[in-house]
């Protein structure tokens, strides 16, 4: 069968097509006479049709792939009267789509992420900007031996900064793992896709036996210098007690309400921070919609005024999360200076009567240059400087970071509460094999300067 033509009767499987009514003395009995009925003799059996326009043109796996393919396919005729664009309405429109397009694929990733890649290529494209002259390597022709060279002769040595036991500096594997999966993306984002070839010196050149031979090699030599990955220094209850106690103490001090405001706010977001385990960029973006009762229904009505007895529980859901999508983090209400319920109710407050309510996020950063909040959530790196910034002014700063809340919540949890580490997973919404990592007290301790 080489193609349809009027009156051909095409038989597939249990169905039988015919491209117009035929005779029936041409049909016979147990053909249909009208275009695409089943036949009769296989009541039971669905039709199989297929738009078959040519037999395939060969049997290898490539050909009939390809043709099953056009079978399956959706057989569509372009209206006829659809107006047609000129040559420079399609770049326009190609040009606006590719743009925003562009813009919407760069919020496929947090903004942290973005601008950790962006470093990454940055120092990379230094690199090679300043070898040019001689090996003629840009981010498009860049080889694994390139990078190979890059790595052991200008990363390693300028990121040194994690002991071993014998009190040498290095870079940390983990580090070295993250800027090999930045390239790798930055190398994707710019066509060189698939593993590489070293025939062909095609492909992703992070995709390569020697870049992964070579990032294994490392973290093998870290650990025979004893190199140890480090946790964050553990900010215990009776620390969060003092912390918050003295910023309450400060809060009510002051008499600006700029100072007033900030103090609010921060307060708020570190006893989000306790409570849930959260990373400081799942704090920093929770939203009056997010806290919730456990029956469901928004929880805000009931806590502003609080409405609710300490044991109460409140699922806080973040807008997302780094291991697991979805989900929420459970918050016991204990109604005294380390609860978001007290520091809630005062954030509301204070906000309303300054004339910039709370409406949205809970912890909004300030606009450059103003005394008025933007309508966004606190970033990683804000959390982190107000609370370096708390801890120095109050004496209380040992190196920590905005993980020694995370960590020193989920080891309380552990030691004091009893949880299970599941349970400690759930409430900080990661893997139990991170929170194992997280509540091991015998882990060394980074300190941060």
């Amino acid at each position: 069968m080489s193609s349809f033509g009027p009156n051909t009767i095409y038989q597939c499987k249990y169905s039988y097509i015919t491209t117009d009514r035929i005779p029936a003395h041409v049909a016979g009995p147990h053909h249909s006479r009208i275009r695409g009925h089943k036949s009769p003799q296989h009541p039971s059996h669905a039709p199989i049709v297929a738009m078959c326009l040519q037999e395939p043109s060969g049997l290898d796996p490539t050909t009939l792939a390809n043709h099953y393919s056009q079978l399956c396919a959706t057989s569509i005729t372009p209206h006829s009267t659809a107006a047609q664009l000129g040559p420079q309405q399609c770049l326009d429109l190609y040009s606006k789509g590719l743009t925003e397009a562009a813009s919407l694929q760069q919020k496929s990733v947090k903004e942290s992420t973005r601008k950790a890649r962006t470093t990454a290529v940055r120092e990379l494209a230094d690199w090679l900007h300043a070898a040019y002259a001689t090996c003629k390597r840009t981010l498009q022709t860049v080889t694994p031996e390139d990078l190979l060279v890059y790595f052991t002769q200008h990363w390693l040595p300028n990121h040194a900064g994690s002991g071993t036991a014998a009190g040498e500096l290095i870079a940390a594997p983990s580090s070295l793992s993250g800027v090999k999966f930045h390239l790798a993306t930055e190398f994707e984002l710019l066509g060189r896709t698939g593993d590489w070839d070293t025939t062909t010196q095609q492909g992703n050149p992070m995709h390569s036996m020697q870049v992964r031979s070579m990032l294994k090699g490392y973290a093998n030599h870290a650990t025979e210098l004893g190199y140890q990955k480090r946790g964050a220094v553990p900010l215990t209850q009776a620390e969060m007690h003092t912390f918050l106690s003295s910023m309450h103490q400060m809060l009510s001090n002051s008499t600006d309400t700029a100072q007033q405001l900030l103090l609010v706010r921060d307060g708020l977001l570190f006893s989000i921070l306790w409570q849930t385990c959260y990373r400081r960029f799942n704090a920093g973006g929770v939203r009056l919609a997010n806290i919730v009762l456990p029956t469901g229904g928004n929880a805000v009505p009931y806590l502003v005024p609080n409405k609710l007895q300490p044991g109460a529980i409140l699922h806080l859901l973040p807008d997302t999360t780094k291991n697991k999508k979805g989900g929420h983090s459970s918050v016991t209400l204990t109604c005294d200076i380390l609860c978001l319920s007290t520091w809630l109710q005062l954030a509301v407050a204070q906000y309303a009567a300054a004339g910039q309510p709370i409406t949205n996020y809970l912890t909004r950063p300030l606009q450059v240059g103003t005394k008025t909040h933007t309508e966004k959530g606190m970033t990683c790196s804000n959390a982190w400087a107000r609370l370096t910034k708390y801890l120095k002014e109050l004496g209380m700063y040992t190196g920590q970071s905005v993980h020694s809340t995370r960590r020193g919540s989920m080891i309380h949890k552990q030691l004091q509460m009893h949880d299970t580490l599941k349970e400690i997973g759930e409430a900080a919404m990661c893997s139990e094999q991170n929170a194992k990592y997280y509540t091991d007290t015998h882990r060394p301790t980074r300190y941060r300067s």
